[in-house]
């Protein structure tokens, strides 16, 4: 059996002792009352027992940043060049996401944190700019 479930699969389980604080949760009532049709997950074959429910997802604030020109330019120019090949993109993704256009998430501002501390960037300067989404996470 596949253990993936993909986070918009909804829950139909009210007797779960975390159905109040599951997005899941809400995201099927929301769907019962909107939506001709939608997926929900089969309690009947998946193990989802009280406070161990595995599939139990709750929406968190997040802070994703956008663009790192200002922390590319506060590099010493002997360790600069090159810099893509020491990031996870590649050469045309790494440009795209220097220049802000598509958010990064928490875990890949730390990632590349790291990068830039490494080759001597002043890190107060951050990312260029930041925004507040709301993402679902498994607790």
């Amino acid at each position: 059996m596949n253990k993936y479930i993909p986070y918009n699969i909804t829950c139909p389980l009210a007797s779960c002792s975390r159905s109040n604080t599951c997005a899941r949760y809400a995201n099927y009532q929301k769907a019962k009352a909107e939506e001709a049709s939608f997926l929900v997950l089969n309690t009947d074959l998946l193990q989802v027992e009280g406070e161990g429910c595995p599939y139990h997802l709750v929406s968190e604030r997040q802070r994703w940043a956008r663009g790192f020109s200002r922390l590319c330019k506060s590099i010493p120019s002997g360790n600069a060049k090159y810099l893509n090949v020491y990031t996870p993109f590649t050469q045309r993704r790494f440009y795209k996401a220097k220049n802000g256009e598509f958010p990064l998430n928490p875990q890949m501002q730390a990632e590349l944190l790291e990068i830039f501390k490494e080759r001597g960037a002043d890190l107060s300067l951050g990312f260029d700019s930041y925004e507040e989404q709301d993402v679902l996470v498994e607790k």
